[in-house]
């Protein structure tokens, strides 16, 4: 998990994660992709994952093998959310944090429906409902542009939306 530190501010870019209880923000800018935070007001950890699709495609090819070392794996929300629950898990009950839910935004003007960000927001969705989790927070859909930034000192989350410009 790769991400750019500077002076407290983790910035997450796509298929990024972080959990910790370190006094740090994580920030991230969010389109058609989600982030997911997490956040457990009494020890004070939490964490985010910001992924760009739901799932892999599986490969329509058999004989080619994907290296997964080479592709990051949490670009793609089954892997995201998963290695965020194994994070929380590690250090309470997954039911005892506050989550919130951000993006799946309708980045382009003529897409099919559903849009990739509705994929994306169904399958955070449908994950949280398969681990009986239920969102503190959300905001999601639309047309618009997110900025987050999440303070793993008190468990705010700074939300600015950007309208996107029509063409």
């Amino acid at each position: 998990m790769t991400f750019l530190e500077n002076d407290n501010i983790i910035t997450l870019h796509p298929g990024e994660l972080y959990f910790g209880h370190e006094a740090k923000k994580i920030k991230t800018l969010l389109g058609s992709c989600v982030a997911l935070t997490v956040w457990h007001a009494k020890y004070h950890v939490g964490g985010m994952c910001h992924y760009l699709m739901a799932q892999e495609k599986p490969n329509k090819n058999k004989d080619i093998q994907l290296d997964k070392n080479a592709i990051n794996p949490y670009r793609y929300g089954s892997f995201a959310l998963d290695c965020l629950y194994h994070n929380m898990s590690q250090y309470m009950p997954v039911n005892e944090f506050e989550i919130r839910l951000f993006g799946g935004s309708n980045m382009y003007a003529h897409t099919s429906s559903p849009t990739i960000g509705e994929k994306n927001i169904s399958f955070a969705q449908q994950w949280l409902r398969t681990h009986n989790l239920i969102v503190n927070e959300e905001d999601i859909l639309g047309n618009v542009c997110r900025t987050l930034l999440f303070d793993l000192v008190n468990g705010s989350v700074k939300l600015q939306r950007y309208q996107q410009e029509e063409n």
